[in-house]
């Protein structure tokens, strides 16, 4: 018997994108809302105590959608910032009154942010809350019937974590399906996730 090969697609779970959610093999549509991080050290014991409470209220409040959180190292893009630098190398080189040395010094400056581009040093940490929503069945009539649940569902966690976070000045938004499947590419492979 011969085996069959198989592929990444083979082995991934996710199946494609319906209505800017993601949809997965298993019959599943996923919503993720990133949760921008808060500077702890920032407060005092008092508030520091007082936010732990609102999380664990929160997680309480919304412990039967079983929400998922996940944070991870998110690499920094800095490609618009690279593409300046190399219009300023390039007219530079085309520019007869410019100093060689002005000329080295810009494309050395370019290789140092290019280097601290691909070797990872550029990240920040980022939180997500994941949400799921089964179909009953693979049906179109069903999968409507989940995204709408799904969208209800989103809405009322980014509610609920905006009144945790609100006097501490944290941000909380919905991705889009392209924006999830980003992150879910970076939680699979962080190292090409930074090319993409």
């Amino acid at each position: 018997m011969i085996e069959k090969e198989k592929y990444i697609n083979d082995l991934s779970p996710i199946q494609g994108v319906y209505s800017d959610f993601v949809f997965l093999k298993e019959y599943a549509l996923v919503s993720i809302i990133r949760v921008q991080g808060i500077n702890m050290d920032l407060l005092s014991m008092y508030q520091q105590d007082s936010l732990f409470d609102e999380y664990g209220a929160f997680l309480t409040q919304n412990v039967h959608y079983y929400p998922q959180t996940v944070s991870m190292s998110v690499p920094i893009k800095i490609g618009d910032y690279l593409r300046k630098w190399k219009k300023q190398y390039l007219r530079s080189m085309h520019d007869p009154n410019c100093p060689e040395k002005l000329r080295q010094l810009r494309a050395s400056y370019l290789y140092e942010f290019q280097l601290k581009e691909t070797n990872l040093e550029m990240a920040k940490k980022e939180h997500f809350i994941i949400l799921k929503e089964k179909l009953k069945k693979g049906t179109v009539e069903f999968l409507e019937e989940a995204e709408k649940r799904l969208r209800q569902k989103t809405e009322e966690v980014k509610n609920s974590i905006h009144q945790v976070l609100e006097q501490y000045d944290g941000e909380e938004e919905v991705l889009s399906a392209s924006e999830a499947l980003k992150v879910l590419h970076q939680l699979l492979d962080y190292k090409m996730s930074i090319y993409e």
